[in-house]
């Protein structure tokens, strides 16, 4: 008796945490909107997103990034206090997060996307036309 009421309590346990992460899963597959990322390495917004938004998903299978590592390194070169990179290498995606300080606060879209191409023209600037931002 005290088997199968120690089977029911795993049993409903592993039931109640499918659910539950199921429900969590199923939460988080909101579609964020797009940020591009080109050839010139120019991290581009999606135009038709809010202009309020602060949180991008970009794809980064062309930038056949093999390990965590060097995307790490990678968008390390981008990430400053207003810009956070999130790198998922299984899925090929980063999410991009906006932080407005004082300062950009009432920024929307174009002007975070202008802020996003001046940090690749700055770095540029003092490394060179071309840098191979996965080699600090």
């Amino acid at each position: 008796m005290k088997n199968i009421s120690l089977f029911c309590s795993l049993f409903f346990g592993m039931v109640a945490f499918f659910v539950s992460s199921n429900f969590v899963l199923a939460q988080n597959t909101e579609e964020l909107p797009k940020a591009y990322i080109t050839n010139e390495l120019y991290v581009m917004l999606d135009g038709d997103a809010p202009q309020d938004a602060k949180v991008f998903e970009a794809d980064i299978l062309e930038l056949h990034l093999a390990t965590i590592e060097q995307a790490n390194r990678f968008f390390g070169f981008f990430n400053d206090p207003s810009v956070q990179f999130e790198t998922n290498i299984i899925t090929q995606k980063v999410i991009v997060t906006l932080i407005p300080d004082a300062e950009k606060q009432n920024w929307i879209t174009q002007d975070w996307a202008n802020y996003l191409k001046d940090k690749v023209a700055t770095q540029r600037q003092h490394f060179g036309t071309y840098i191979d931002f996965t080699k600090k």
